[in-house]
């Protein structure tokens, strides 16, 4: 018991402990802690900068911030707001970042001739924070402006409560505002320095009232009712106004518009007379012919807090402070010192921008629960009984901001294994706020977590629709799977023996390590025994809507003399593949089996079955709970063999797909060399005595085949599927497989890391040459586009698919100062 106590000591502690019921006794202290540091930041993914709290749901403060340049006719079909790759933006990149603490992001918006410094950064106490808005211009010889628009909306209009008021005059703004679930709060708006643009002269002009309060010189600022579920129209409702607004003072001047009139005639006024509401809008337009540039501060304080944030040199100290604290909490989990300082900057970069995709989604999500898939056809199902349901709240890392800005299922494990390794804790939020979206009937939870109409605007509406037979990778498992072996390492390694003095200076160690987490057992073990029966749910639903049929294969396996040997109570398969496609497999255009067959069995589908088995396994453990320890047990041994005895070319060399051949009445294998011939060494499923490890080091290191000097390619050069069709999964090159590969070849081959020359030698050699051909060739795409990519291409390298794709391509850090 001793044994299982500690474990559950370390492991726990580091769990979420913000999850457990409102009423029960918790450790204030981490409790504050944890809800205080993550309370605010830029939570909004898919904007450039948007902010907003974390687990307010009912009357949150949403913050935004949009630019154009006003100086053009059409400057405002550039208004920048969401992420998108199409805006053009050469960089918008987070340096530096840390949820808890904040950061520094760069924009370079050739079109609007603007470099951009945002800074967001939160008092000690969390509870407030600023917001730095730092711009110069690029081409000083360029006539131009820059027109900033913030906006501000206190939401929680049914509650009565909550609203949010302008008081004073000039260029500095204040507002007060009142959240039903934060309480009063402050927000100032302050320049620093910066010229505004110059007034156009409109006196002389017939009918001067129709340009009352076009004037850029001073700031804008427009306030209105907008409803909570219209938010994040603030774009369009921005452009609505200051299109009506600029439409009708230009007909009115009857004639080609002066150039200089422009900067004014693009200012927003309030020409509906709307009445204050709890939307505002705040504009400022800057003269941009002086190379400094402009500065201004948005500052927000609580009320309840003691630690207010004041004017410009508090700012000043706290982004310097911050910055200096991100750099030195990067530099304590990762260990970049035989890299040069460009590699360091590449790292930190890369890091910043996943944890600056972490989001916090609430709304609701369509689902259809009716309809089913025909596994006659196999065509694309059309979801016609999709309906919207309850709202649902997510606190996860998004896989792209500019191109896939939401949660999905199979993403987040990869990412949560780089994010484990630089706050544990924070990654445990993360894990276990998908946890919570488990249903308690079904044990359903949805590979694509889509809430609210924000969120659904930037997704293509063939995919907007979940359905409940369709699985994904539970990678979340793996990840999952992945702390608790950390948690069993660490508890082995301490004795448990030692005198006090010792033992207070490992808690001291370990609450820095976890973000001075403390104990609290009863909590513990309850949050243990709370999450447990989800997991278990979860597991039972996994198992059984993507069981494999097995009826015709009892035959064949008998003649093939194999019956004995097969378990087939655990054999898998995607539900939901289509003649071109399975996506709930992950690897979409994967190839497989040709025609579709419901009898047709997935090896990755099983593997994936033996990752979530060992984790479940693992938990037990930890509880105490023998007998299911003791049947995920037999279970993970059931499909450790089922691996070998049905999926197992011996003339491949590989695993593969099964099928059945409607005319032999045989087992068919369906091999294609490639991620999915991979998958069960990946995932550390094979015994580490197999005989087959020979055979996939040989395949993963054969250059005709996989190997490049980029990376393993997903699909083998030599099938004849390489590089056609869609070409998704086809041959590009993908770093969360690469990784994984890399992560079982120091499983299997302990000497990989040591460089014992008694060794496998072409272990040692795949290893150090696949490592550092992903770290090279990420990098050089990195030093010449700024970004990170999807995946890369098999043939030259190149980036290709999204980009800013900071999700799984991240771990490449891990790669540079882990590995």
């Amino acid at each position: 018991m001793l044994r299982i106590y500690s474990l559950l000591y370390f492991l726990l502690t580091t769990l979420s402990i913000c999850h457990a019921e409102k009423g029960a006794n918790k450790d204030l202290s981490f409790y504050e802690y944890t809800e205080k540091s993550l309370l605010w930041a830029p939570y909004r993914s898919n904007c450039y900068l948007g902010v907003r709290p974390r687990n307010i749901d009912q009357s949150p403060l949403v913050v935004g911030l949009m630019w154009f340049d006003s100086s053009v006719n059409d400057g405002l079909n550039r208004l920048r707001h969401f992420v998108d790759q199409n805006d053009g933006v050469k960089q918008y990149t987070w340096e530096v970042y840390d949820p808890r603490l904040g950061g520094k992001e760069v924009i370079i918006d050739e079109e609007n001739n603007l470099n951009l410094t945002l800074y967001f950064v939160k008092s000690q106490d969390g509870e407030n924070w600023s917001i730095r808005v730092h711009g110069v211009p690029i081409d000083t010889s360029r006539k131009h402006t820059a027109s900033v628009v913030l906006y501000l909306s206190q939401n929680g209009e049914n509650d009565g409560e909550s609203q949010l008021i302008r008081l004073g005059n000039g260029n500095d703004i204040e507002f007060v505002g009142h959240s039903k679930e934060m309480g009063k709060y402050n927000i100032k708006l302050f320049d620093n320095y910066g010229k505004y643009a110059e007034a156009a002269n409109f006196e002389n002009l017939d009918n001067p009232e129709i340009y009352e309060g076009l004037d850029c010189s001073k700031t804008a600022h427009v306030s209105l009712h907008v409803p909570d579920e219209e938010t994040w129209k603030a774009r369009d409702i921005f452009q609505s106004i200051l299109s009506d607004s600029a439409t009708s003072a230009a007909q009115a001047l009857q004639g080609e518009v002066n150039p200089d009139f422009l900067p004014s005639l693009l200012t927003v006024r309030n020409i509906f007379q709307f009445q204050p509401g709890n939307f505002h809008f705040i504009q400022k337009t800057f003269d941009m012919s002086n190379p400094e540039g402009f500065e201004f501060d948005v500052v927000y304080n609580a009320a309840k807090s003691p630690n207010k944030l004041r004017k410009s040199n508090r700012v000043t100290n706290l982004i310097t402070s911050t910055l200096n604290e991100i750099q030195a909490r990067f530099n304590r989990h990762f260990d970049l010192k035989g890299q040069d300082e460009e590699h360091r900057v590449f790292a930190l970069q890369t890091l910043s921008n996943l944890l600056g995709g972490i989001g916090y989604f609430h709304g609701t999500q369509i689902v259809d629960r009716v309809t089913e898939f025909n596994d006659e056809t196999f065509e694309p199902t059309t979801f016609s009984h999709a309906k919207e349901e309850s709202p649902l709240s997510l606190f996860t890392s998004v896989p792209s901001r500019g191109f896939f800005p939401r949660g999905f299922y199979w993403d987040e494990g990869f990412q949560l294994l780089q994010i484990m390794e630089y706050d544990f804790d924070l990654a445990f939020e993360i894990i276990t706020s998908w946890f919570d979206l488990i249903e308690d009937d079904s044990g359903w939870v949805a590979r694509e977590v889509i809430l609210g109409a924000e969120a659904r605007s930037r997704v293509p509406e063939e995919f907007t629709v979940q359905s409940p037979n369709v699985a994904n990778p539970p990678t979340l498992l793996m990840t999952f799977s992945e702390m608790l072996s950390r948690a069993i390492d660490y508890q082995n390694s301490v004795n448990f023996n030692q005198d006090k003095e010792s033992n207070d200076n490992q808690e001291k160690t370990l609450r820095e390590d976890t973000n001075q987490l403390e104990q609290n057992s009863k909590l513990l073990v309850k949050y243990a025994k709370r999450i447990y029966p989800k997991l278990l749910k979860h597991y039972e639903w996994f198992t059984t809507s993507q069981k494999g049929l097995t009826e015709d294969y009892v035959e064949v396996f008998e003649e093939e003399g194999i019956l004995s040997k097969v378990h087939l109570d655990h054999v898998y398969r995607w539900l939901g593949r289509t003649v071109t496609h399975c996506l709930p497999s992950g690897l979409d255009d994967y190839p497989r089996a040709q025609p579709p067959d419901a009898a047709e069995l997935n090896v990755d589908t099983l593997a994936w079955v033996g990752v979530m088995t060992r984790s479940m396994k693992q938990i037990a453990h930890v509880l105490g709970a023998e007998d299911d320890e003791k049947r995920y047990l037999k279970i993970e041994k059931d499909i450790i063999q089922n691996l070998d005895n049905i999926h197992w070319s011996d003339k491949d060399k590989c695993y593969c797909d099964v099928t059945l051949d409607d005319y032999e009445d045989e087992r068919q294998f369906v091999c294609h060399e490639g991620y999915i011939s991979l998958l069960p060494f990946a995932l550390k499923l094979i015994p580490k005595d197999s005989i087959h490890l020979d055979s996939i080091i040989e395949l993963m290191s054969n250059e005709e085949k996989l190997f490049t000097d980029y990376g393993l390619v997903s699909l083998s050069k030599q099938d004849e599927y390489h590089g056609k069709g869609e070409n998704y999964w086809r041959g590009p090159i993908w770093v969360n497989i690469n990784y994984i590969c890399l992560d079982a070849l120091r499983f299997y081959y302990p000497e990989v890391i040591t460089n014992d020359s008694k060794g496998n030698s072409k272990a040692m050699k795949l290893y150090n040459e696949l490592k550092n051909n992903l770290i090279d060739n990420i990098f050089e795409n990195w030093q010449e586009t700024g970004y990170v990519y999807e995946n890369y291409n098999q043939n030259d390298g190149r980036g290709s698919g999204a980009k800013q794709f900071t999700g799984w391509t991240a771990l490449v850090v891990n790669m540079l100062g882990r590995m």
